[in-house]
């Protein structure tokens, strides 16, 4: 809702007024305030009542000086409006000579306008309102038989006995002002948006941020900057004075243009030490300023401690070997075949599949299998640290490299799978930066520590594991396709479990075994012919997802047996979801399964999922376990 207030002089503008916003295509927006007063009676208004003020002539001019906050449209004066005024000026007292009286500068054309009456003119613009009846007396003076001018004049010359007409403003610079108004309302509101978007990000940042003129001058800095340096002082101050130990990086930075990162520095006069990155802002192919970000790294050591316990508890042995993986299915036995063949060679692997399928179980299958099973397993989860630290507990640090560092700096994970296996899970999140010093350690087979001068030989072999393509990443520049390369030697792929046959029924059997032995309870029975409906459920969380729902249905269990309904609540419990084919929100539920799927054709089972959808796809798809795209394929493969 956009609110305006409206100043008119006469009531018959407020009449217009209420047409034109009555008529206006976005009257659904506006909430006007129409008052009938002269340039006397401006009222006192709160700051945040209105949106806009429009008014004219002088009374414009008084509410742009005494609500600078509140943005003011005037309504100027029209050439159909001044001609208007001086035809009727000439039908009513005939003047040999007229006096045209206010608003300023707007009586531009009104000599030329007057040529065309033949009549004389003189135009009399004060400047201020309190003007007024000096500027009348000099036109008297002057011989005009007849005045022009705005309602505030009129009533002047009404006063003196002296013709008068007041030039009236029309509809059509009425919608302008309108016009004009929701645009400056809507600039307005779009750009205390961004401002407020600019600030929540750079106040609720935890790093200090902080913004540099290409001058040199501090003009924006958050709260944990000034923290950092002892809350002194920062804006609107020379880089050089306040804060002399960025200065450096700043001069490289604007002269280079190129950015810089990694430095350690400690804030003089503190014992905080932070990491420091400096990037230009370039604008119109100037630089315009530099940021700088800063990182204490205290935080940054303590996340790491307790990530290197964890890491440090779970160790670096592999458990799993390919007699774990629990199946039935040929997929899995091609797949574990495949798998072995690739544990014989000493080539880089990379295993893809949907989260859940047991990407870490066959990689540690791999290793036990290779000639390096004797050697260390290490793992790690690219998505689970920040890029600094994920930095450090791949390549390690030498002492000092900053401050609270451990006796005699730390061993990365590459070289403590020295001889052995580093298995990255979730490589395609790896940042490009932290790519680039990867692949080098892979080129090389050496690694170097952050904050050394030398490097040191890993005899490594990489094991990776990501639920997305790096090649297509790639393909959009958020992967190097040279690591690619490095990474994609030998591809493993691991069909999800909607693809697995019957493994799905001997998974839940195991697992409910697991369950049973973790709670202590007893092994519940299963009602005969229960397990069918897992053959219906597409298993999007595959494997994980499948050991959720066992222990849902452990716990909705009928005394010591899980019926079929039992299952089925487990498999479909009661959820919202959008559906955007129907415009609606839906409510999945256990009987929207499909029945007797086994025993179903393909195109028998897409028939009866679109039929039991109504039609919609989207719905189909989910119910069968596929994306929309491939339900499209199969559609068009069976003519349907």
């Amino acid at each position: 809702m956009i609110r305006l207030l409206f100043i008119v002089p006469y009531p018959e503008l407020r009449e217009k007024v209420e047409h034109v916003i009555s008529h206006h295509p976005e009257k659904k927006r506006l909430n006007a305030d129409i008052q009938v007063m002269t340039v006397e009676d401006t009222p006192d208004i709160p700051a945040d009542e209105y949106d806009a003020i429009i008014a004219r002539g002088y009374t414009a001019q008084k509410t742009v000086a005494k609500y600078k906050q509140v943005p003011t449209i005037g309504l100027s004066i029209s050439g159909y409006d001044m001609v208007r005024a001086i035809s009727e000026c000439c039908e009513k007292y005939h003047p040999k000579k007229v006096a045209v009286l206010g608003f300023g500068g707007q009586m531009y054309e009104v000599k030329n306008i007057c040529r065309f009456f033949k009549i004389d003119v003189e135009v009399h613009a004060p400047v201020r309102h309190e003007d007024l009846a000096a500027k009348l007396d000099q036109a008297i003076a002057a011989g005009c038989d007849a005045l022009i001018g705005g309602y505030s004049a009129n009533i002047l010359a009404r006063q003196k006995d002296f013709p008068a007409v007041v030039i009236r403003t029309g509809e059509d610079t009425v919608l302008q002002a309108v016009d004009e108004a929701i645009h400056t309302v809507d600039q307005i509101r779009h750009q205390r948006i961004i401002s407020q978007m600019y600030k929540t990000i750079i106040y609720s940042s935890k790093d200090g941020l902080l913004y540099v003129d290409a001058a040199g001058v501090i003009q924006v800095r958050n709260r944990v900057i000034r923290q950092m340096n002892g809350d002194i002082s920062l804006m609107d101050r020379p880089l050089k004075q306040a804060l002399p130990y960025l200065y450096k990086m700043f001069h490289s930075v604007i002269t280079s243009g190129q950015e810089e990162s990694g430095r350690i520095l400690t804030i003089p006069g503190t014992k905080v030490t932070v990491s420091v990155s400096c990037t230009p802002v370039i604008a119109n192919k100037e630089i315009s300023g530099v940021v700088f970000f800063l990182s204490d790294i205290t935080m940054i050591q303590n996340l790491e401690s307790q990530i290197r316990r964890k890491l440090s508890e779970r160790g670096f042995q592999a458990k799993y070997t390919f007699q774990d993986i629990i199946h039935q299915s040929r997929v899995i036995d091609q797949t574990i075949e495949t798998a072995r063949r690739y544990a014989a060679s000493d080539s880089n692997v990379i295993i893809v599949g949907e989260t859940g399928t047991g990407k870490e179980l066959f990689a540690q299958g791999i290793h036990n299998s290779s000639s390096r099973n004797n050697g260390p397993f290490v793992a790690i989860n690219c998505a689970a640290l920040p890029e600094n630290l994920l930095e450090s507990e791949l390549f390690g640090y030498v002492e000092g490299a900053f401050t609270g560092t451990s006796k005699g700096g730390k061993m990365g994970l590459f070289e403590q799978a020295h001889g052995g296996t580093l298995f990255l899970d979730e490589v395609g999140e790896i940042s490009l930066p932290i790519q680039s010093k990867l692949l080098r350690v892979l080129q090389e087979r050496q690694v170097r520590r952050i904050g050394d001068n030398k490097v040191i030989d890993v005899n490594v072999r990489i094991i990776s594991a990501t639920n997305k393509s790096i090649s297509k990443l790639s393909d959009k520049g958020q992967f190097r396709r040279d690591l690619v390369y490095r990474l994609d030697v030998l591809r493993l792929f691991l069909p999800p479990l909607r693809e697995r046959e019957n493994d799905v029924e001997l998974l839940f059997l195991h697992l409910l075994q697991v369950q049973g032995r973790e709670t202590r309870t007893p092994l519940p029975q299963l009602e005969p012919g229960a397990l069918s409906l897992l053959h219906q459920y597409p298993f999007i969380g595959n494997i994980r997802e499948l050991k959720n729902m066992v222990e849902r249905a452990s716990v909705l269990k009928t005394g010591n047996i899980i019926t079929r309904k039992n299952l089925q609540d487990a498999l479909y419990p009661p959820d919202l979801d959008m559906d955007p084919d129907s415009g609606g929100s839906l409510m999945l539920s256990a009987r929207e399964g499909i029945k007797d799927a086994a025993a179903l054709s393909e195109p028998e089972r897409l028939h009866q999922a679109l039929e039991q959808c109504n039609g919609s796809r989207t719905r189909a798809a989910r119910l069968l376990g596929m994306d929309r795209s491939t339900l499209w394929r199969k559609m068009q493969k069976y003519g349907m």
